[in-house]
């Protein structure tokens, strides 16, 4: 065996020694730092144990959401930061005994909740132990000290709308804080000089992902702007490589389905003046999935995002990913998809027969006082080439001939409605039938749009109109019927 002189050893010792006081392995490029694995399948697998049963809807209230705050286990320290306009706590949750401070909150806007079950699903998860995750957990402890407001907007909640008992957009009112809950959240910012801010919206469902033709966007993302030259200092450029991060773990679920928000500078807005103090800012917007009103899935994605992004801050991680991946993620369009477009449908006038794509989405309205029972509906969203749109569900009718359908003659009880045959309804012309009184969607008869006593369903091809529509192909056989705007073959 041939000798190698110690002293021709020594460089190579020298070198293997500092490699491994740096933590980094021999063969590494010099200077590439190395970060803690994470579990992402462990964690992704763990969600569903911890899910907040209580809250299964959007519309749910203030009052929903003290029991459970109530129950949350020792680790959690729960007290009112301040209070709504009319009265109601504004709930501070802290948890973690790290000198990182996170600040969270949800729901600045009432109609917008899909954050708030996910933070409560995250208390379950941060309260969890005996899943093999326990070492994530205490890391993040260790680390961390996180500061949620959970339902910043609980008077709009109430009635499920945008702004607050004033009429005040909360999100525009960071520098004049006109309203209590605004003042709130400026004060627990500066009491905490929070490092890291993440700022839980909902937005529209039918914003697309680029245009033309993207797909829906299921979430959207932002590290906003804090002065109109859309500077990217270092703190902002941190939020813009979190976000990057973020969207990495998402495309695994929802690949080609998150959007990145315009960045131009609001300067009113609570994003860009909290980036502007210091914060790092990171906006989550919860869009549209189809077959999921209730936005059930994009709250798993939001909590499995949280706890990603949490561990990146307490361990750096996210420096692995750069500002150019944040830009790579392209730009969101509001109303740049419809919920059905049925491409080449032939519509027969007084004035000839003209060949034309129909868009049709969706709108709510509630039903009840307490803002928890909704209805929704179809609409004709638009006509013409829709081709530059994206659409949840697309059906290429090849210029078969398109008829409006009627409506049932009669007020029928819900009982009644559902003894009724609908495809030989079908096969009469109706496609719609006139209950005695507006049922909710939980109550929804498949395969009939069931009008409240006073709506109407249009008998011509228009802009804006409730329409359901009967389609016949060769022989002039009926061959589908879109029905409040969900396609039902027909098979002869």
């Amino acid at each position: 065996m041939t000798q190698i002189p110690a002293l021709r050893l020594l460089p190579l010792l020298l070198c293997v020694l500092w490699q491994s006081a740096c933590g980094q392995p021999v063969g590494a490029s010099a200077g590439a730092p190395s970060y803690p694995d994470y579990p992402a399948e462990a964690v992704e697998a763990s969600l569903e144990a911890y899910r907040e049963t209580a809250l299964t809807t959007r519309r749910f209230k203030h009052a929903d959401l003290q029991p459970l705050l109530a129950n949350l286990g020792d680790a959690f320290r729960v007290d009112t930061a301040g209070q709504s306009v009319e009265g109601r706590a504004l709930y501070r949750v802290t948890w973690g005994n790290g000198p990182v401070e996170v600040l969270l909150w949800s729901q600045m806007h009432g109609d917008e909740p899909t954050a708030t079950a996910a933070l409560f699903d995250l208390f379950n998860w941060l309260g969890g132990s005996g899943d093999g995750l326990d070492s994530l957990r205490q890391l993040l402890d260790r680390e961390l000290h996180l500061t949620f407001l959970p339902m910043l907007n609980p008077d709009g909640a109430e009635r499920f709308e945008r702004r607050n008992a004033l009429g005040i957009d909360l999100n525009r009112d960071a520098l004049h804080l006109t309203s209590p809950e605004a003042r709130t959240l400026k004060a627990e910012r500066d009491r905490l000089d929070a490092a890291w801010g993440f700022n839980l919206h909902d937005q529209g469902i039918y914003y697309s992902v680029g245009f033309p033709t993207g797909p829906g966007a299921v979430l959207s993302i932002l590290a906003p702007a804090y002065d109109w030259e859309k500077t990217m200092n270092g703190k902002r450029e941190d939020a813009a490589q979190l976000i990057a991060l973020l969207n990495a773990r998402w495309q695994d679920h929802v690949p080609g389905r998150v959007g990145r928000y315009n960045d131009d500078f609001e300067p009113r807005a609570f994003g860009d003046n909290l980036q502007k103090w210091g914060t790092r800012t990171v906006l989550i917007e919860s869009g549209g999935f189809p077959g999921d009103p209730e936005k059930q899935e994009i709250r798993r994605l939001n909590v499995l995002a949280l706890i990603d992004g949490l561990h990146a801050i307490a361990t750096g991680r996210y420096e692995q990913y750069s500002v150019e991946d944040y830009l790579s993620i392209p730009e969101n369009e509001s109303y740049g998809v419809h919920a059905l477009v049925l491409e080449n449908a032939r519509v027969v006038r007084p004035e000839g027969e003209f060949v034309l794509d129909i868009g049709f989405r969706r709108n709510e309205r509630l039903l009840d006082k307490k803002a928890r029972d909704y209805a929704s509906w179809a609409y004709v969203s638009d006509l013409g080439d829709l081709s530059t749109f994206g659409a949840f569900e697309r059906v290429d009718l090849d210029s078969q001939r398109v008829v409006p359908g009627k409506v049932y003659p009669g007020k029928l009880s819900l009982e009644e409605i559902k003894r009724l045959d609908a495809r030989e309804l079908y096969r009469q012309g109706y496609t719609a039938v006139t209950a005695t009184t507006t049922p909710p969607d939980a109550a929804r008869v498949p395969g009939l749009r069931i009008l409240g006593p006073n709506d109407r369903l249009s008998a011509e091809v228009a802009n804006g109109v409730s329409l359901d529509l009967l389609v016949y192909g060769e022989n002039d056989r009926l061959r589908m019927v879109v029905v409040d705007g969900q396609v039902v073959e027909v098979r002869q």
